[in-house]
């Protein structure tokens, strides 16, 4: 699959050099580019070959060519997702809960990575599976995924950057403030296992949640994470005395929920192409009662 894009030179970047006008005005990384340039119709000036060195004029038609070659070797399984969001570049769905978002070793094929991996094939598109936004396993709710490097890398910069604003819903024990922020450090001290926790030697991790309502010591909360730390979630409830309910691993397994009930509902970033604020909600509101033994 190749993506192609067109850009026409205006006085504002006149005599710039192709790596300037693509690199320093962040239309694409040196990583991409760097893959490209090599390519016999990689950069292309008024459809002419050129090197990054190039200097431009007005009026100028520069054209990009991305070759997605990379093969995936994830197995093709039929299956059904629910689509919130497709373009030419982004495939954004609503995870269930109990799917893994890439195969391994227990999950060879049913995860969300063999479903979409079908998906592209059936509608004869080849891209690699490329997950920009991870979900834990028994965590549902908004994934998002790229279909080509570029949208990928340019992506996974607006993560680094904390510039993808994710919102979650949440089931916790006992009875939250109105608002809260939690800002506390996130440490793993233990590389045998997945478990975090709070440490003066872990990493910056902020986390912002409002109370919806809450029911027989049973709280419905919507959380804003300003950092993106593995179980950064889970962990801070917990911290605060809260744990998610069915957190078999920040809390009581036992407390009659057969998952941590976590779901990612919203998430808003800028278009990797467009520069568009694109903002994309799950339909499900009714998450909290899946199978689950208590009601909010």
């Amino acid at each position: 699959m190749k993506r192609t894009f067109d850009y026409f030179i205006e006085p504002q970047d006149d005599q710039k050099t192709v790596k300037s006008f693509l690199v320093g005005c962040g239309r694409i990384s040196l990583t991409c580019l760097k893959k490209i340039k090599f390519a016999d119709d990689g950069i292309l000036l008024n459809g002419k070959r050129v090197y990054v060195t190039e200097k431009l004029n007005i009026g100028d038609h520069l054209q990009i060519n991305i070759s997605d070659d990379k093969q995936s070797s994830v197995i093709p399984v039929k299956g059904n997702i629910e689509i919130l969001y497709e373009d030419e570049d982004l495939l954004i769905v609503d995870k269930p809960p109990y799917m893994p978002v890439h195969p391994s070793k227990g999950h060879p094929e049913d995860s969300l990575a063999n479903i979409v991996t079908s998906y592209y094939y059936q509608n004869g598109q080849s891209f690699a599976f490329r997950c920009v936004t991870r979900l834990d396993k028994n965590t549902s709710g908004v994934v998002v995924i790229a279909k080509n490097a570029f949208t990928h890398d340019s992506l996974r910069k607006q993560l680094v950057t904390c510039s993808i604003e994710k919102k979650y819903q949440a089931l916790v024990h006992g009875k939250t403030k109105e608002f809260g922020t939690i800002d506390a450090p996130i440490y793993r001290p233990d590389e045998a296992t997945i478990k975090r926790e709070v440490s003066p030697k872990g990493v910056f991790a902020v986390t912002h949640y409002k109370t919806i309502k809450t029911e027989n010591d049973i709280s419905f909360i919507e959380l804003t994470p300003e950092t993106g730390r593995t179980h950064q979630i889970r962990v801070h409830m917990s911290y605060i005395g809260h744990p998610l309910c069915g957190d078999f691993l920040y809390g009581d397994e036992n407390d009659g929920y057969p998952r941590q009930m976590l779901h990612a509902f919203q998430i808003s970033f800028l278009h990797p192409v467009s520069k568009e604020k694109i903002t994309v909600k799950t339909k499900n509101d009714k998450w909290m009662f899946e199978k689950n033994e208590k009601e909010v």
